[in-house]
């Protein structure tokens, strides 16, 4: 592995398999099927001990400890910035389109509400080795592509980390940090302070302000709500119109946040019940509102009822959950655990239009020697395996691990081990070039398969914790009279959902 080519670049696999359905209610069938790579070469392939189970589902309860938990990254729109947006909105609006953060910037006009219990039910089912959430019915992650469309930020564009090279623009950068700095001089520089400095005062870097506070207060928010400027190169890029690649560094501070706030629960639920000598609080920075609308937009029996009516053109997609109120439920685990009837792979199907994302009626095969448009490039983008660069960490991207979030077929994941390069290096990773002749898109109604040895791996690897799956089972069928169908599959044992333990 070099430092030119620290990964394969061809990034799809064509051939025919047996192929059944990831909730196992399917005929075991062969046909041509599509693979995110890499694969492993055989299920016994040392790529990674599975142990999604670290946290038992009855060990954990936030009521016996004392867990405080600080949501920095959750903002809530005050009206001040509401009339700023508003103001600036007649005046860049087609700049902000043009660098792909119309909706982003809008979509802080939005109140998401928040359910601590429903987050830290998902939490613990998350993996902090792959980056993904580990069920019982299969893995599956928050990516580009959801950061895109929920989000709003763009998968393409300069890395956030881009400098300023020319002379003009370092002056600008220059005059925000004097500003910042004759702030400091009265007090804290704080964005409710720099916001009464900069609206309707006519100053000539009025939109590089807003962008520094926008880009402080939502997108990579500090402990404490001042205006960052290290954040200010951005800024100025965004204001001549160049685009930011916002989408990888937001995705980035989410998977660390998730990895830390699984490790503190994990931790902390080695200490003894009700120990006084362990008081905690807990800071989360990025804006994890975004994992409590991942998990709406995908489990049908967590999900409220969204705005609907809100889906049109011009309005942020964010805004199907605007205000929206949670719903009681008494047993998050459960109904993550029990969820493979009620899982959804690709949500936004419904909404393909409305998303800007590439989602063709019938599948299609496309020559890369042709040009693709912004929205292929954009979904080519969320399959490839690379590590995502953000302001405090460097995290490793999987998406061949979840390929039927993407209507990809799933095969066995290969290990794919950490580029540990500087973040230049791993920057010019991520947009390098793509070497597939050929790249297949899905048909947007397609639902993707699994590989008959992808299902025994998994029952290898993860209903290998076999008490646990069992109480799970057990505690589903006590719940519900429903009958799973199994499929007509004889002589390998994957004849049984994924979800559930084998036949006995």
């Amino acid at each position: 592995m070099t430092k030119e080519q620290p990964l394969d670049d061809t990034m799809m696999e064509v051939r025919e398999d047996f192929m059944l359905s990831p909730a196992g209610d399917s005929k075991l069938t062969l046909r041509t099927a599509h693979f995110l790579k890499p694969i492993a070469n055989t299920i016994e392939e040392p790529a990674f001990e599975v142990n999604p189970f670290s946290l038992s589902s009855s060990v954990f309860d936030p009521k016996k400890w004392s867990l405080s938990i600080h949501f920095n990254g959750w903002c809530h729109p005050q009206q001040k910035w509401v009339s700023w947006v508003d103001q600036l909105k007649l005046r860049y609006e087609n700049m902000w389109k043009k660098v792909g953060i119309f909706e982003a910037i809008m979509s802080t006009k939005c109140k998401i509400l928040k359910n601590e219990n429903l987050l830290l039910g998902v939490v613990e089912k998350w993996c902090c080795e792959t980056n993904t959430f580990v069920f019982p019915f299969g893995e599956a992650t928050i990516t580009l592509e959801d950061v895109m469309v929920l989000g709003g930020y763009p998968v393409l564009g300069d890395s956030v980390l881009t400098p300023l090279e020319d002379k003009e623009m370092r002056e600008v950068e220059k005059k925000l940090i004097l500003a910042r700095n004759e702030l400091s001089k009265t007090g804290w520089p704080t964005t409710s302070l720099w916001m009464d400095i900069f609206i309707g005062k006519g100053s000539e870097i009025e939109h590089e302000a807003f962008l520094a506070t926008w880009l402080s207060v939502f997108v990579f928010p500090p402990k404490r709500m001042f205006v960052k400027s290290c954040l200010f190169p951005i800024a100025v890029h965004l204001a001549r119109g160049n685009p930011i690649a916002f989408a990888p560094a937001v995705l980035a501070s989410l998977y660390k946040d998730l990895s830390f706030f699984k490790k503190t629960i994990v931790d902390l639920s080695k200490y003894p019940v009700g120990a006084d000598s362990f008081p905690l609080v807990i800071s989360i920075q990025s804006p994890f509102y975004l994992v409590q609308v991942w998990v709406w937009e995908r489990f049908k029996n967590l999900q409220p009822q969204p705005q609907t009516m809100l889906i049109s053109q011009g309005v942020p997609f964010l805004f199907r959950w605007h205000k929206v109120k949670d719903l009681k439920m008494d047993n998050v685990r459960l109904a993550l655990d029990s969820a493979i009837d009620d899982f959804l792979w690709r949500p936004y199907v419904r909404y393909a239009d409305k998303c800007g994302l590439f989602y063709p009626n019938d599948e299609i095969l496309v020559s890369f020697m042709n040009h693709l448009d912004k929205k292929m490039l954009s979904f080519v983008t969320c399959l490839r395996v690379s590590e995502l660069v953000g302001f405090d960490a460097i995290e490793q991207y999987l998406p061949h691990r979840v390929a039927m979030q993407f209507g990809m077929d799933q095969d066995v994941p290969s290990y794919v081990p950490k580029f540990n390069e500087t973040e230049s290096v791993v920057c010019k990773n991520y947009f390098r070039p793509i070497s597939n002749k050929n790249l297949y898109f899905p048909a947007k109604l397609f639902k993707a398969d699994v590989t008959t040895r992808y299902a025994k791996w998994w029952k290898q690897s993860v209903l290998g914790h076999e008490n646990l799956v069992k109480n799970i089972a057990k505690r589903r069928r006590s719940e519900s009279s429903s009958k799973h169908r199994q499929a007509n599959i004889s002589g390998n044992d994957v004849d049984v959902p994924l979800g559930f333990p084998p036949k006995v």
